[in-house]
């Protein structure tokens, strides 16, 4: 096994970071250099970046990269993206990653139940990677991609801008559907940068869903829409969210398990262009 030090990154080391992060493409999310480091400033306000964020070093040479959060909501420690630069891999440098990884985010929340770790479908070795290393397949995240404008209907809900005193109430929505994500602190985040809905019954007032919409650069004329939802108006709150998009393109992450918001994606010719998988892992106590 090739010696490796695994630390958290340096202020400085933000590029070298981004540059080791893009030799895991395609089998990570695609960032811009802005999306990153955006990323990588609310980590470091947040302290995320010296507690959770960790790098391999070989040599003094950044050699693999880690991104980890804690999903407070759901007791997980999630490894979000984990890479070894393409020279530098079948050395034992991911598994040392990988463990430091878990390692920091227990001790950023000692009460955690599972760790957690997306792999891209197509990605046969790192589904092996990770399952050698006691992890299990929970579920199966689709990305889909259709007309946002296939949809534009009259609703029976009324929008408004969400607000950060909604918070309160939209924490008791079913969490969003990619891996079920519910947090005080990533509502906040995501109300402040705006583009942010809350859905009403036009008859009860009552809130029944929200939506996130993120213009993505990397896809042309494109949106990603997050949504979590209260049960029975799944369909509702994305065709409301739909009806705010102005681009083209949507693009949304659902899970396996919500069956009727997917049978209603396809049925409004949306299409599977992605897959990833839910790995788990129980901490041992």
């Amino acid at each position: 096994m090739t010696e490796t030090i695994v630390r958290p990154p340096t202020l400085e080391e933000r590029s070298s970071f981004y540059e080791v992060y893009g030799t895991g493409i395609p089998n990570v999310d695609t960032l811009t250099f802005d999306a990153f480091s955006r990323w990588w400033n609310r980590s470091k306000v947040q302290g995320d970046l010296p507690s959770l964020w960790r790098v391999a070093v070989v040599k003094d040479k950044i050699v693999g990269v880690a991104i980890n959060a804690v999903l407070d909501s759901l007791g997980w420690g999630a490894i979000w993206e984990l890479v070894v630069d393409k020279d530098w891999r079948n050395k034992g440098i991911g598994t040392t990653l990988l463990q430091e990884s878990e390692q920091a985010l227990l001790k950023r929340n000692p009460n955690l139940t599972h760790f957690v770790i997306g792999v891209k479908i197509r990605n046969a070795r790192a589904i092996s990677f990770v399952e050698r290393l006691g992890y299990g397949i929970q579920s199966l995240v689709l990305r889909l991609d259709g007309e946002a404008t296939s949809t534009l209907k009259e609703l029976d809900l009324e929008v408004n801008i969400a607000r950060l005193d909604d918070i309160p109430t939209l924490l008791h929505l079913n969490p969003d559907t990619y891996w079920g994500h519910r947090d005080h602190k990533m509502l906040e985040y995501s109300i402040r940068g705006g583009n942010c809905y809350v859905m009403r019954e036009k008859s009860s007032h009552m809130v029944v869903g929200f939506v996130r919409l993120e213009y993505d650069q990397e896809q042309q004329d494109s949106t990603v829409i997050s949504f979590s939802y209260r049960d029975g108006y799944g369909v509702e709150v994305v065709d409301a969210a739909l009806n705010e998009v102005t681009t083209k393109n949507a693009i949304f992450w659902v899970q396996d398990r919500h069956e009727d918001i997917l049978d209603h994606f396809y049925a409004e010719g949306f299409q599977r262009v992605e897959a990833e998988l839910l790995a788990r892992k129980r901490v041992r106590s």
